[in-house]
Parts: structure tokens; C-alpha cells; sequence
């Protein structure tokens, strides 16, 4: 009679059970899916912040330093070609308090910050003149010139030296325009070895100085 009595609590107290590690199962899904969802998120926010700056980027003069221009025209197409990791997950990429693109809607996921600095680069030209020894000094740190050579006849300009280093060389005569790398830590004195004293018009320099301002890159992936 107590057996039969006790059926019923039995049944109740089975009920509970299942239910109670049904339910366990359940938010011990949610929390796993939940972690490897989050897991995902970083890894991609690191990789695509990672190769947003890296030294061979579309975006980058260098290591961690962004080129103003490259940045002021990436495109969400682009940023799709350049970095597949992006996939078909939200992703926003801002720097400082600019949106630079967004793809989806990243409302929540992981977000990664880096320090960079951010170049931008001016043009500047002059035509020097020429003091004893044909050579001037460029007015500003530069890590590149372009020369356009135009001496008149019978004058051949036959060696470009940046610093003393040849930059450029030909014993027929050099003439048009050139490009040669500078480097950007030292003022650059140019030195033009000519068959003659140049004038001014002869040589025309362009430099290109540049300004680097400290900035945060912050790159949002959410995986839905």
C-alpha cells in the first residue's frame, strides 16, 4: 500500500529530474555555441586588424603607419578582395571617430583597438639655385624626390649624388625626370655633376614632406 502511495511522488520526482538536465543540456549548448561564436569574433578582429596594418598593406607606408590618402579611398569591395577573412560576418572599421566602411549591422561582437599613426604626404617643388659645385639642399625631410632635368644644349648633367650616395648615373647625360629614394630620417643635400656650372631652370626639384598624427584604428567583427 506505502509502495503504491509512493508512485506518484516517484513519477513527479523523475518529471523533475529530466526536465532539470534537459534544461542544463540546453544552456550548456547555448554557453558552448555562445563561447565559439565569441572565439571566432576575436580571431577575425585580430587577423583583419593585424593585416590592416601590416608592412605590405594596401593601407600602409609601413608598419603600423597608414597612408591618409589609401585610407581616405578603401572601399567595402575592396576591403572584401583584400581580406576574405572579413567573410560574410558585420564588420566596421573606424579610425578615431570616422567610420571608414561597414558591411552588416556590428551592433554588438569583439572589438580590437591599435595605436597607429596616420601619414600625410604634401608636394612640394622649387627650382634651385645652383651655388658653387651645382648641389642644394632640399627644404624638409623626404624619403623620396623626383627631378625633372632640363639643361640646355651642349650641357650634360652626368651623376646625381643624395648625401654623397649616387642616386643616378649616366655618362651620356641624364635629362627628363627622375625619381630617386631618399631617406626620410636626414635632410638630403643634392649634388648634380655637369660638364659645366648649372643655372637656375636647369634642375627642378620635387620633394614630398610628410606629417604623422598619432590615431586609433578599431576594427568590430560580430558573427551574428
Amino acid at each position: 500500500m506505502r509502495a503504491q502511495t509512493n508512485l506518484p511522488a516517484l513519477a513527479v520526482a523523475l518529471l523533475v529530474l529530466t526536465t532539470t538536465a534537459g534544461l542544463g543540456m540546453a544552456l550548456a549548448d547555448g554557453a558552448f555555441a555562445s563561447a565559439e561564436r565569441d572565439a571566432d569574433e576575436r580571431r577575425v578582429a585580430i587577423a583583419l586588424s593585424e593585416r590592416l596594418v601590416g608592412p605590405t598593406g594596401p593601407l600602409t607606408t609601413r608598419a603600423n603607419v597608414l597612408n591618409a590618402t589609401a585610407v581616405g579611398n578603401v572601399t567595402l569591395a575592396q576591403l572584401r578582395a583584400q581580406y576574405p577573412v572579413v567573410g560574410d560576418r558585420a564588420v566596421r572599421v573606424r579610425l578615431d571617430d570616422r567610420t571608414l566602411v561597414e558591411t552588416g549591422t556590428p551592433d554588438g561582437g569583439t572589438t580590437i583597438r591599435r595605436i597607429v599613426l596616420v601619414r600625410t604626404t604634401q608636394t612640394r617643388s622649387y627650382e634651385p639655385t645652383l651655388d658653387i659645385g651645382n648641389t642644394t639642399t632640399i627644404p624638409r625631410r623626404t624619403d623620396r624626390v623626383r627631378l625633372t632635368l632640363d639643361p640646355p644644349p651642349r650641357t650634360a648633367i652626368h651623376t646625381v649624388r643624395a648625401n654623397g650616395r649616387v642616386v643616378r648615373h649616366n655618362a651620356s647625360g641624364l635629362r627628363g625626370t627622375l625619381a630617386a629614394d631618399l631617406s626620410r630620417f636626414e635632410t638630403t643635400q643634392l649634388a648634380f655633376s655637369a660638364n659645366r656650372t648649372l643655372s637656375t631652370g636647369d634642375v627642378r626639384v620635387a620633394y614630398f614632406p610628410a606629417r604623422e598624427t598619432k590615431a586609433i584604428l578599431e576594427v568590430t567583427v560580430d558573427a551574428g
